[in-house]
């Protein structure tokens, strides 16, 4: 793949990711719950992942039990445990402030590189973690008498970050050199399975005998365009690009979802708010900047 079509490919794959949060918050609107619609996003999602790939390659899903167990905690710790905060916190924060929250991720890795790998805070890092904090500082309000997101949504939409953060430290550690898009498929399986178990649990349904077409519709939007489409544009993107440069791309990101919340959803972030996104989109470049030879541990997907 050219690198300019690779380039394309991640900046399609970053406005993919972009319409989660609009699309989750519609479908809220018509009356869908946050935990079973997770549960059939990641099993529809799963299935249609791996039936991609078996096509391709009959024995692409083979996996040893190891890599099942370290499979089912990344799922289970880390995308899992993040998409659920997410998912939670469009509840009660807005789709721009929750995409913006998010991408305090590569800070958050930057900070537990180093208190738990022992990795150094070069000066690039320590730049990343002043200007995405302080940019999150702007765009919840915090400097301002108008909070924009209650406290619950600010931190479910930090402990998202958090658990990304997580998922993308052990990724790099536990699965070396396995390929990312089966990792992805048995994140998401495992996921659909634990959340299902969850749903149940709680007293809730998986029950979809009362969605409306248009719900039906907009669970088929979620699967396919910030799930499916995006996670195979960014994979094939980043082997031409290189993981720090892809991310640095996909930091367009969270710009296409305020641009999108702005048009469907009538959200409008103040100035401010928008000085406080691009302080955070910059935090984001600081992080992923890497000079040759430095290790990349945020070298996976751009959203949850």
């Amino acid at each position: 793949m050219d690198r300019r079509v690779s380039l394309v490919a991640v900046i399609i794959s970053a406005a993919c990711f972009g319409t989660l949060g609009v699309l989750t918050q519609l479908a809220y609107r018509q009356g869908a719950s946050p935990l079973p619609l997770l549960a059939w996003r990641f099993a529809l999602v799963s299935l249609l992942m791996a039936a991609y790939q078996l096509v391709r390659n009959a024995g692409a899903m083979k996996a040893g039990f190891a890599d099942l167990g370290r499979y089912a905690a990344l799922s289970l710790t880390g995308y899992g445990a993040a998409s659920v905060c997410y998912f939670f916190a469009l509840k009660f924060a807005s789709a721009s402030v929750v995409a913006v929250l998010l991408y305090t991720y590569p800070a958050m890795v930057a900070v537990l590189s180093a208190v738990f790998l022992g990795e150094r805070l070069t000066r690039a890092r320590v730049v990343a973690i002043a200007l995405t904090f302080a940019g999150c500082a702007l765009v919840v309000g915090l400097l301002s008498e108008d909070i924009q997101a209650s406290g619950t949504g600010i931190m479910l939409g930090l402990g998202a970050a958090l658990g990304y953060s997580v998922f993308n430290m052990l990724s790099y550690r536990w699965m070396g050199s396995k390929p990312r898009i089966v990792l992805m498929t048995y994140t998401f399986g495992i996921s659909a399975v634990a959340l299902a178990i969850i749903t149940i649990a709680s007293g809730g349904s998986l029950s979809v005998a009362a969605w409306t077409p248009t719900l039906w519709g907009l669970l088929g939007l979620i699967v396919l365009v910030p799930t499916f489409i995006a996670v195979l544009l960014y994979l094939n993107g980043i082997r031409r690009l290189g993981p720090a440069q892809a991310a640095i791309v996909s930091t367009t990101e969270p710009l296409f979802t305020i641009a999108l919340a702005a048009v469907v959803l009538q959200e409008r972030l103040t100035p401010l708010q928008m000085v406080g996104a691009a302080l955070v989109v910059a935090g984001v470049v600081a992080a992923e900047w890497r000079t040759p030879g430095e290790a990349v541990h945020t070298e996976e997907l751009a959203a949850v």
